[in-house]
């Protein structure tokens, strides 16, 4: 078997080094960010150490608040705690009528969400991080892969920090660059004593367990590579692992689907990387500090101003400290007919700068959609127009936001999931119907939800105004398929399955229905003839 074209390893090493110094003005920008919003992600363009104190110079935490909201807002509508949130069907829809291809996927869902609630896995701590870097720096990137032993999924956020990505013509990710600071200790224990360099050696026979060394990684689409191939190397995508400072290669590999995703909250033609609310919240959230600090300093000075001092009139330095004396010359104070020592006065306003950074601070709440993500709640005296009024408006701000993180993240994270699970064999013998199917996900978003609850409100409304037309002509209610209303209802309020039965059997419960009435009017009939036969016997 000949191996798929493959980059030179010195060629993907030339790559890393020429990416990571491509970014330079939107490392700027993630650095600002980072800064007033996420001082863990700083270190885009400075130098930080694990456990420094960062964010010391802040003076008002409502942006990182409002961050902070919006990312588990972001969570919690992509993947509603408590409740599935995505299902597995086929578009041939064999499910419907094929009993043992419907427990398969029922029992394929179950272990897939198992294998994702795992706590090894670290699902949850890796999406919490990602949605926050998205909503913050507006990009994200997600490892979806197996741990070590083989024995689950595992899942990873890296830093933006030490991550870069190269789109291809069509705007698709053809090559992920990311860098790992590790240790001689980490480097073997991931790699192998043989395969590290020999500076790593070197400090492992040193036993030197703290200094880090930087190892690259690349994973690059392999133009000709193969899903169905059985070596790693002949696999769709290429993985280059390397020693920088030595350019020793350590690993090659590969994976058949892209283990990364890219994700991104608002793009912009001809960049690569997304911008988002928390740069439309910046210069508010840099004002936001500058008023926190003026603030504070005339609060200051308010409850503790200055002195004013005659030189002459003291024998000692006024004690300011609480209980402190300060010693005046009792002829000077009758000179000057009061007590020398006297606070001095200034022209502050603290009310004015509370209601400026008020308004700063609601601004940067409503960039972060915090007025938005209110909306759809059904308010005291609300009529049923209102709400849907409410619920379009939601739909209309957030709406697309959403569905763009649906397919670009939990599409290709959930399906990445599910193609690892499969191949490892966990969902077991796949029926005879379901045998080159094609299976697709369908996902139970609250933004979904909302808008199916919007055109369920619109079917109602729609429904009663045709039952008082229907009080002079009953037959316009033939304009309506009720079946079909009563599917969509059933869908739009996303009931469990098996809260409404197939078509099929619709169908023969008529049909039986149907029968069943028809025998009762011939029996009817009968019963009737026999009367009259009876009756005219009785005639004279």
């Amino acid at each position: 078997m000949s191996s798929a074209a493959s980059p030179n390893p010195k060629d993907v090493l030339r790559q890393y080094q020429a990416i990571k110094g491509s970014r330079g003005v939107f490392d700027q920008h993630f650095e600002d960010l980072a800064s007033v919003m996420a001082p863990g992600r700083m270190g885009f363009t400075s130098t930080q150490v694990e456990g420094d104190r960062r964010g010391d110079e802040r003076f008002d935490g409502t942006p990182m608040q409002a961050a902070r909201g919006l990312a588990n807002a972001t969570g919690g509508l992509l993947r509603p705690e408590g409740q599935p949130w995505f299902f597995l069907e086929t578009d041939q829809k064999i499910e419907e009528h094929d009993d043992q291809a419907r427990a398969w996927l029922d029992a394929a869902e179950r272990r897939q969400r198992a294998a994702m609630d795992d706590p090894r896995s670290r699902f949850r701590q890796a999406t919490g991080e990602a949605d926050f870097d998205v909503v913050v720096l507006a990009n994200a990137l997600l490892f979806v892969g197996e741990r070590q032993d083989l024995g689950g999924l595992l899942y990873q956020t890296h830093p933006m920090k030490d991550a870069w990505v190269r789109l291809d013509d069509d705007g698709a990710v053809e090559a992920v660059f990311r860098r790992r600071w590790l240790t001689a200790k980490q480097a073997a224990a991931k790699f192998g004593d043989a395969a590290i360099g020999e500076r790593a050696r070197d400090l492992l026979a040193r036993g030197d367990m703290t200094t880090r060394l930087e190892y690259g990684h690349a994973v690059l689409r392999r133009p000709d590579g193969r899903e169905d191939a059985l070596l790693a190397r002949n696999f769709p995508w290429a993985s280059h692992w390397f020693e920088v400072a030595s350019e020793h290669p350590v690993r090659d590999g590969g994976f058949r689907e892209n283990p990364f995703i890219f994700i991104r909250w608002d793009t912009t033609a001809g960049e690569t990387y997304a911008r988002g609310p928390g740069m439309v919240a910046l210069p508010d959230a840099l004002t936001a500090q500058a008023i926190a600090e003026t603030l504070l300093e005339s609060g200051q000075r308010a409850a503790n101003p200055p002195l004013m001092v005659p030189d002459d009139s003291t024998f000692n330095a006024p004690n300011t400290f609480p209980g402190g004396l300060v010693y005046y010359d009792a002829e000077m104070a009758r000179q000057l007919g009061r007590i020398p020592v006297s606070p001095m006065q200034f022209g502050t306003n603290l009310p004015i700068g509370r209601d400026i950074q008020n308004d700063t601070r609601e601004q940067i709440r409503a960039a972060f959609f915090r007025n938005v993500l209110n909306l759809p709640i059904d308010g005291p005296r609300m009529t049923a127009t209102e709400v849907v009024q409410r619920k379009e408006e939601f739909i209309r701000e957030i709406g697309a936001v959403f569905g763009r993180l649906e397919a670009d993240y939990t599409a290709p994270m959930v399906e990445r999931s599910f193609a690892i699970l499969l191949r490892a064999g966990a969902f077991g013998p796949i029926p005879e119907s379901l045998q080159g199917a094609d299976v697709t996900f369908r996902y139970a978003s609250p933004v979904k939800q909302v808008r199916q609850e919007v055109e369920a409100a619109a079917i109602r409304l729609t429904m009663e105004e045709a039952a008082m037309l229907a009080q002079f002509r009953p037959e316009i209610l033939d304009n309506f398929d009720v079946d079909a209303i009563a599917r969509f209802w059933v869908e739009a309020r996303n009931l469990p399955p098996g809260v409404a039965v197939d078509r099929e059997t619709v169908a023969a419960m008529r049909q039986q229905r149907a029968q069943a009435q028809q025998a009762a009017e011939a029996a009817s009939l009968v019963e009737r003839g026999a009367g009259v036969v009876n009756q005219l016997g009785g005639v004279d």
